[in-house]
C-alpha cells in the first residue's frame, strides 16, 4: 500500500461536507482510493459527494460497487433495526438505539444509506435485559456465550444474539473498556430523548453522551475504520453546540479522557476538522503524546488497520488510551484473564 492512497482518502473525507471545497485531482486519481473507501465503508459517502466531479473510469467503477454493497447492506440493517424494535415494543421495552441506521437518519438525513453497519445496537435498563433477551430468543436468535468471559454481565456491556448472518447486540451499560471505564450509565438513560423512527419509538442519547459514546466506541477499537471518524466529523456539524466542557467531566468520571483526547486529534489531523477552543481547553494533549499519535495513527495505519486488527498491537494501542496506571493495570490483568480462559477453551 502506497502512502498516496490513504492520504488521497482522508483529503477526500476532509472536503466532502463543505461542497465547495476543492478535492485535488491527484487525490481524485489516486488508484487506491476507491479500495480504501469500500474498505472503510464509506464508499457510498464519497461517491455521492463526487457525483459532479469528473474521476477516472475504474476508480467511478469501483466507487459504484462498493457503493451498491453499502446501500444493500443499509437497508438490511434498516429492516432489522425496525424488526428489532417491533419485537421489544410488544415487551412494553422502548430501547435507546446506538450507531446503526437509526444514527445513520440523523447524521446523513439527506441519504441515510450511504452509512451502513454490520448489527443492530439497542441499550436498555438493566431490570428490562431479561425481558429483552427473551423477546430476540423469541423471534429465534440464538445467545452467543464469549468463551473468554468469565462472567458475561460482569465483563462484557452487552449480550449478542445470532441468527444466521444477522446480529444483535443488547446492552445493559453503553460500554466497559480501556481498564473497566465506564459511563454513569442510569444518569445516561435519564438523558435521553424520544424520537420516531421509520414510525417507531425509540430513544437516543443526549448529544453529549452520544459523542462520548462514538468517540469511545472509535478508539476502543483503534479506529479500525474510518467511517467511524466521518460519523464523528458529521456530529460535529450537525451539532455544533455541543457542551465541551460536559463532556470533559463525564468522560473523566468514566475514565475515557485519553481515549477521547486522542479521537478529536484525529478529527483534526486526519479529517482537518476544526475543534471549537473549548474542545481543546477541554481535552488537551500533551505534545508529546501528539507526536507519538501521529506514529501510531497516520494515515497509512489507520487505512491499512494492520495494529488495530492484530491482537496484541491492538490490545497494546488501546493500552496507550488508557487514563493512568491504575486504569492500565486492570486492561493488562483483564486482557491476560481473557487471553488465558480463551486458549483454555480452544484446549
Amino acid at each position: 500500500m502506497t502512502g498516496a492512497g490513504p492520504a488521497a482518502l482522508f483529503s477526500v473525507l476532509a472536503r466532502l461536507p463543505h461542497r465547495s471545497a476543492e478535492i485535488p485531482l491527484d487525490a481524485l486519481a489516486a488508484p487506491e482510493l476507491a479500495h480504501h473507501a469500500a474498505r472503510h465503508g464509506v464508499a457510498a459517502w464519497v461517491l455521492d459527494g463526487l457525483a459532479a466531479r469528473e474521476l477516472p473510469a475504474p476508480t467511478r467503477a469501483e466507487l459504484g460497487a462498493g457503493a451498491r454493497d453499502t446501500i444493500m447492506q443499509a437497508a438490511r440493517i434498516r429492516r432489522l433495526t425496525t424488526r428489532v424494535l417491533d419485537t421489544l415494543a410488544k415487551r412494553a421495552i422502548t430501547p435507546v438505539a446506538l450507531k446503526g441506521s437509526v444514527l445513520a437518519s440523523r447524521l446523513y438525513p439527506d441519504n441515510p444509506n450511504v452509512r451502513t453497519s454490520s448489527d443492530v445496537d439497542v441499550l436498555v435498563a438493566p431490570d428490562a435485559l431479561d425481558e429483552a433477551a427473551a423477546a430476540m430468543e423469541g423471534i429465534g436468535f440464538r445467545r452467543f456465550l464469549d468463551t473468554a468471559s468469565a462472567d458475561q454481565l460482569e465483563d462484557h456491556h452487552h449480550l449478542s444474539f445470532m441468527k444466521q448472518s444477522e446480529l444483535v447486540e443488547v446492552h445493559f451499560r453503553l460500554t466497559n473498556t480501556f481498564g473497566r471505564g465506564l459511563f454513569d450509565d442510569a444518569s445516561v438513560l435519564a438523558r435521553t430523548m424520544p424520537l420516531r423512527f421509520e414510525g417507531r419509538d425509540v430513544l437516543v442519547l443526549s448529544p453529549e453522551d452520544e459523542f462520548l459514546y462514538l468517540a469511545t466506541h472509535a478508539a476502543n477499537h483503534a479506529f479500525m475504520r474510518a467511517s467511524w471518524l466521518v460519523d464523528l466529523q458529521q456530529y460535529l456539524l450537525r451539532f455544533p453546540s455541543l457542551d465541551f466542557d460536559v463532556m470533559a467531566v463525564r468522560a473523566a468520571e468514566a475514565g475515557f479522557t485519553t481515549a477521547v483526547t486522542v479521537t478529536l486529534g484525529l478529527l483534526e489531523r486526519l479529517l482537518g476538522v476544526e475543534l471549537p477552543p473549548s474542545a481543546r481547553l477541554a481535552f488537551p494533549a500533551a505534545p508529546a503524546r501528539r507526536l507519538v499519535d501521529q506514529v501510531l495513527f497516520s494515515p497509512e495505519r489507520v487505512v491499512s488497520a494492520e495494529w488495530s486488527n492484530h491482537p496484541l498491537a491492538g490490545f497494546a494501542l488501546r493500552l496507550w488510551m488508557v487514563d493512568g496506571p491504575r486504569r492500565g493495570a486492570r486492561h493488562v490483568t483483564d486482557g491476560l484473564m481473557r487471553y488465558a480462559r480463551r486458549a483454555l477453551s480452544r484446549g
